[in-house]
This record gives structure tokens, sequence and C-alpha cells, in this order.
């Protein structure tokens, strides 16, 4: 069975919309999981060995694309 995913509340997102910085930090620790599965890539060496890596380069523009989201919030 799969378990229920927990949504942020709305006064959560409305307060980060709002600059508190609480709100802000906590939205971001929810999506950092899936931000860092977003930005793993694998590389293979010429041994055919595969190696997973976190590409801080996406993990940033990700996070960055989560801020503005979360700014441009408009009800």
């Amino acid at each position: 069975m799969k378990k229920a995913k927990k949504l942020i509340p709305f006064y959560t997102i409305k307060a980060a919309s709002d600059g508190d910085v609480m709100a802000i930090r906590y939205i971001l620790k929810h999506y950092e999981g899936y931000i860092a599965k977003l930005s793993t890539k694998m590389l293979t060496d010429e041994c055919g060995n595969g190696y997973y890596f976190v590409d801080k380069t996406m993990k940033e523009q990700l996070t960055t694309s989560l801020l503005q989201m979360i700014f441009n919030f408009k009800i």
C-alpha cells in the first residue's frame, strides 16, 4: 500500500509568498528529496561501472525555480 504524501498547508504557502523565512525553509525542506532525485545523474567509466552524483548546477536551478514560484504565488 502506498504511503499518502503530506501536502503543504495553504497558510504556509501564503506565509512563504509574503516572505516568512521559516515558511520558505519548510517548503524547501519538503521538496529537498525530490530536488535531489531530479538532479541525480549517472556516469559510466570505461569499464562500464556506473556512478551516481548530484549535479549541483541542476540542483541550484531547481531550487531557484521553486523560490521563484513561491514568490510569484497569487491567490
